[in-house]
Parts: C-alpha cells; structure tokens; sequence
C-alpha cells in the first residue's frame, strides 16, 4: 500500500468516525431531538428562542429534561418538528 492510499484511508476514517461521533449527522439524517411540540401545555408561552429554552433545561438548572448541549445555539431547529 502506498503512502498516498494511507492517508487517503486516514482521513476517509478520520471522516466517518467524527461524522457518526458527532450529533450534526442526527439531523443531516433527520433524527432531531425531541419536540416541544409533544409537550403543548408546558411550551405554549415559549416564544422559540434559545434563552427561553435554556431556562428551563441549562444543567445548571434544569427544571425540565437537561440538555446535553447547553452551548449549541438554535434549540428550535431541532426541537421544533
């Protein structure tokens, strides 16, 4: 095997493993997270921004489900189908 092949085979690895180690290949394949929309009663005055969300699931408060990304931004991208 060539050099060349070798690092062709490495970086093709180093890409699949970051892509299915990663959370961005969830919604490029359409798993998002669960939606707001599954719990009407208690997300009907959230105005669909990330403060508002994390009011409620920041780790450092959590009143809700914890998020597991406090720092991603764009909660409603996500939990909003």
């Amino acid at each position: 095997m060539s050099t060349r092949q070798k690092w062709v085979k490495t970086i093709l690895l180093t890409g699949v493993l970051l892509f299915f180690l990663g959370c961005g290949h969830m919604a490029y394949l359409g798993m998002h997270g669960s939606s707001i929309k599954s719990y009407p009663d208690v997300h009907d005055s959230v105005e669909k921004e990330d403060t508002q969300c994390l009011e409620c699931h920041h780790p450092d408060n959590a009143e809700g489900p914890v998020s597991p990304h406090p720092e991603f931004t764009g909660c409603i991208n996500c939990h909003n189908d």
